[in-house]
């Protein structure tokens, strides 16, 4: 897992910095009265991809935020179990968002991606892939949550975290 979250994250860097470049090259182009119309499309696709990666990577983290003023006053064993509930629960809305963000990428297949000739199914894609992802981060935290292998919880008023 550690590996794959190096991966992911050099990857999201490599894709912002071309989001970046784009985006940058697009306005000085555009400035200079010859634009690049497909820069900002291609930085659309890249910055899709960067999103959910980093999503991945926040999740593996536990750097998402979390809404704990009422479940940090709940004894350690509630809040273990609430925070258990929620993967099960953020597991079945991954998988459905996999399961429909494959649909979503099938109808946009022969869609053009603005003024390129790429498939918008290309960016698109990215939501199944990153569901899919974060399926494998969550499953694999419920696992290790169920088993007592790693933290699933928010943090008490101790600042521990279960």
């Amino acid at each position: 897992m550690r590996a794959l979250e190096r991966t992911e994250e050099a990857i999201g860097i490599l894709l912002f910095a071309g989001v970046c470049l784009l985006v940058l090259l697009g306005a000085v182009t555009r400035t200079v009265g010859a634009p690049l119309v497909w820069a900002v499309d291609v930085a659309q696709l890249l910055f899709a991809w960067t999103a959910v990666l980093g999503a991945d990577v926040a999740l593996k983290r536990l750097q998402h935020i979390e809404i704990d003023i009422l479940v940090r006053a709940f004894p350690a064993a509630l809040r273990h179990a609430l925070a258990l509930a929620w993967l099960v629960l953020i597991a079945g809305f991954l998988a459905a968002l996999a399961w429909l963000g494959v649909e979503l990428t099938l109808l946009n297949l022969e869609r053009e991606l603005g003024d390129t000739p790429l498939s918008y199914g290309l960016v698109t894609a990215a939501v199944p892939a990153g569901a899919a992802l974060m399926l494998v981060t969550v499953l694999t935290r419920l696992a290790r949550g169920l088993t007592g292998r790693e933290a699933v919880s928010v943090r008490g008023r101790d600042g521990t975290v279960l």
